[in-house]
């Protein structure tokens, strides 16, 4: 039987801002303790999924045609919001480096980081700016944002062998890889002068955890495994 509450919560309040405050705070994101990568993705789709590209893709069009400030998870923004932590880093960086910035951005979809922070970053980093991604989007980066300073490689390997690269930077990124440790070695054993990982999941006192993420259908209708990190585990590497 129906709480009166909610009852009463459907009749005044209209049924976008329902749906909005349902995605945001009512809906589960985070699913399962699972003991092994394997047995995640088992019960996840997938982050390269063609319908989680073309709503990227759409939101990106609508940044790159000024409709929008900036993009993330296909979700376009009104307003820009730069994060100050990024941006502090990369000018640290680039005084140390006393030059722009030759930044690769590692999973960055279709420039997401870069169109939020485009302006910010200008007397930062290179006008080029890199990006390793999986298949799906670096088709669609080639084929429809020809023309940017965005470039889209498959691998970090491609990437820098067209030009050497001085900052990597992974945000949101490296707690949906299936073995982000050994992947965090690679980095350091090729060479980039700065790393910067932004956005990890990182808690006190948990062992590591592996968990299925679930996008709210609002969104779009993706799930994928993802890592939570011991905090003192990770800085300790």
């Amino acid at each position: 039987m129906t709480a009166p509450w909610k009852s009463l919560a459907k009749t005044v309040v209209p049924p976008k801002v329902r749906s909005a405050l349902r995605t945001w705070f009512g809906w589960r994101w985070f699913r399962g303790n699972h003991a092994t990568w394997a047995d995640a993705r088992a019960q996840a789709g997938g982050y390269d999924d063609a319908a989680i590209v073309a709503r990227v893709l759409t939101a990106t069009q609508a940044v790159r045609a000024g409709q929008a400030a900036y993009e993330r998870d296909g979700v376009a923004f009104p307003l820009a919001a730069p994060e100050p932590g990024l941006l502090e880093a990369c000018r640290q960086a680039a005084a140390v480096q006393g030059r722009p910035l030759r930044v690769l951005d590692f999973g960055g979809a279709l420039g997401s980081t870069y169109w939020r922070h485009r302006n910010a970053l200008a007397a930062m980093v290179d006008p080029q700016w890199d990006i390793v991604e999986q298949p799906g989007f670096v088709t669609a980066g080639r084929t429809h944002l020809d023309g940017t300073p965005l470039c889209f490689f498959p691998s970090v390997g491609e990437a820098d062998a067209v030009r050497r690269h001085d900052l990597l930077l992974a945000s949101g990124v490296l707690q949906y890889l299936e073995a982000p440790g050994a992947v965090l070695e690679q980095w350091m054993q090729q060479g980039f002068r700065w790393l910067l990982l932004n956005n990890l999941p990182l808690h006190p006192a948990a062992p590591d955890r592996i968990a299925v993420q679930h996008v709210p259908p609002e969104i779009y209708p993706g799930s994928y495994p993802v890592w939570f990190f011991n905090r003192e585990r990770f800085l300790s590497r």
